[in-house]
């Protein structure tokens, strides 16, 4: 007997007349929970990176096959335009979207915890405990929040519905389960959906190989050799997946070789960045969505060792005590590998963000779903975690508030983290659309003192001079950004400016410069097309407004522009 003692005590596979059925309550009490929590962002507009998916910036001509051929998170977009032919701009509804797949993912949840703690030898009763602790954790804990009530996050929630959906099928119900070509296919099947929802579902890969090990007297070689026809096409297809991955975001404007930052200074810098996550499970606070987390430059700095030695420390604590806490240690794991993508070398602009951890945060949700089965069913410890739960919740609500108005999301970045010079800037810019411009002027300074003010900081700041009755100073900001010499932006704003003050001849030059940089700059048109009225021009106005409108058939600016010079062409002079 003692020679067996190590040995992972799985228990035998139970029939579905014999698994206990969970009742409806609780599915239907944890999906009210999960509703209460995210209601207040259920009622927000569309904010920051919500104004650049496909349904927001897309022409009513362009086809859906557009998106497609990008060949980036298809399957996301096709769903956010699936909502625009059916809702059109009502946000509301992409948000309720957002919390039906989170729910879903919830389910999911429960289901691969169950099917693992049976696995690892718990009895069914325990193992249904744990199980739905895991997925409420899962639900709702507040790091999830920024994955949910946000509606740029669609890709997250989509991503981890596809890669634990495969994770389901993979999950066998014997420890050495043949596969054949039908569920295989199933699984390569669902886990291309989810790397086209977003790139990060490839590491479930590695989550079935840690599967395959885990529950496996050796190194898991047979299970994986009995699953051959899983495993081939995966590795076939996982290089060219991989370049693809690499090639898209790069091409995205996400990598990290775009913002001046190397793989090696990357990898040091996730060696914090990762306890960052875990901390913010364990202790929720301070939630961003804008970290601002500084970058380190290899060979790091001691907290970037004693991270990486953490990490060192969690994965060998995960293999030697796997058998005595199974999913415990495999949840650690679990949520290193789903990780990876994101926090290893393939550099990414923004180092740290909560989103991330959502389709890793299964792993999390397994250490606790363990640890909670193997408690006592008595009346104060069920409180005690329903107590726990109802706190998450709250906070949750809190967080999901944040996401009602660009005004409120930006205060709580800058609350947080007041060094973040890129939060100042989107604050002001909230208080620029209110027309509050004097409180706008104020963080846009602290925005350009924190950093050297680029392009777009200096043009959005002029606008906010010009708002507060400053003109002057305001263009002196955009000849400041026309030095730049970054497109025709800076010298249209220029141009609308100096027109609005008067100096039109100033004006004109600025306009004509923007559309030499630029000859299908719409809005420099239109502008351009003010000046010749002004100037009493009204033939070179007409022609102006109608090339704008031959780009922008919608534009109102535009239309209002050529009835005004029409009616100026027939007036009697």
């Amino acid at each position: 007997m003692k020679k067996n003692r190590n040995r992972i005590e799985t228990s035998k596979p139970t029939s579905p007349a014999e698994q206990q059925r969970l009742p409806l309550w609780i599915g239907l009490a944890l999906a009210a929970a999960a509703v209460v929590a995210y209601l207040p962002a259920l009622r927000g507009p569309f904010l920051f990176d919500d104004l650049y998916l496909p349904m927001t910036v897309r022409s009513v001509n362009d086809p859906w096959i557009v998106y497609v051929k990008r060949g980036v998170r298809a399957v996301t977009n096709l769903s956010l335009l699936t909502d625009y032919a059916i809702w059109g701009l009502n946000s509301t509804a992409y948000h309720v979207v957002n919390l039906c797949f989170h729910l879903l993912n919830g389910w999911l949840v429960l289901r691969i915890l169950r099917k693992l703690l049976i696995r690892a030898g718990r009895p069914e009763n325990q193992a249904a405990y744990g199980a739905v602790f895991g997925s409420a954790l899962f639900l709702l804990h507040p790091l999830q929040t920024e994955a949910v009530a946000y509606i740029a996050s669609r890709s997250e929630v989509l991503c981890a519905f596809f890669a634990y959906a495969a994770c389901l099928v993979f999950l066998p119900s014997k420890s050495a389960d043949r596969m054949g070509w039908g569920r295989a296919l199933a699984i390569l099947f669902l886990l291309g959906l989810g790397m086209t929802s977003k790139e990060p579902a490839v590491a479930m890969a590695g989550v079935f190989l840690l599967l395959d090990v885990w529950f496996s007297e050796g190194l898991g070689v047979r299970n994986v050799a009995a699953k051959w026809k899983l495993y081939v096409p995966m590795i076939l297809g996982g290089g060219a997946a991989g370049a693809a991955m690499i090639r898209i975001v790069g091409r995205e404007g996400s990598a990290g070789a775009t913002a001046g930052i190397s793989p090696l200074d990357y990898l040091f810098t996730q060696f914090k960045a990762i306890w960052v996550y875990v901390q913010m499970y364990v202790l929720p606070f301070n939630l961003n969505l804008d970290h601002d987390f500084p970058r380190t430059k290899a060979p790091g700095d001691l907290l970037a060792w004693l991270g990486l030695l953490g990490l060192i420390g969690v994965v060998a604590c995960a293999w030697i005590y796997r058998r005595r806490y199974p999913v415990a240690t495999l949840g650690a794991l679990m949520f290193l590998v789903l990780l990876a993508p994101t926090s290893s070398i393939l550099p990414i602009a923004d180092t740290l963000a909560d989103r991330r951890v959502y389709l890793g945060s299964i792993g999390l949700a397994a250490i606790a779903a363990e640890f909670v089965s193997r408690m006592k069913r008595d009346a104060l410890q069920i409180s005690g975690l329903i107590a726990l739960l109802a706190v998450l919740c709250g906070i949750t609500a809190v967080h999901a508030g944040l996401y009602t108005s660009a005004l409120a999301m930006w205060q709580s970045s800058v609350e947080l983290n007041p060094n973040n010079s890129r939060a100042h800037f989107h604050l002001a810019d909230a208080y620029y659309q209110q027309g509050r411009c004097q409180e706008s002027l104020q963080h846009f300074e602290t925005a350009g003192r924190l950093k050297t003010p680029d392009i777009r900081l200096l043009v959005n700041w002029g606008l906010a001079l010009d708002c507060a009755g400053n003109s002057e100073a305001a263009v002196t900001k955009l000849r400041q950004a026309t030095d730049l010499n970054q497109g025709s932006h800076a010298w249209r704003v220029l141009g609308m400016i100096l027109g609005k003050r008067g100096e039109l001849a100033k004006s004109m030059d600025a306009l004509n410069q923007a559309l030499k940089l630029n000859p299908q700059d719409e809005n420099a048109l239109v502008y351009r097309g003010d000046a010749y009225l002004l100037s009493g021009q009204p033939l070179q106005a007409l022609a102006d407004y109608e090339e704008a409108l031959r780009l922008n058939p919608s534009d109102e600016a535009a239309l209002q522009g050529k009835r005004t010079a029409l009616r100026a062409q027939r007036a009697p002079k």
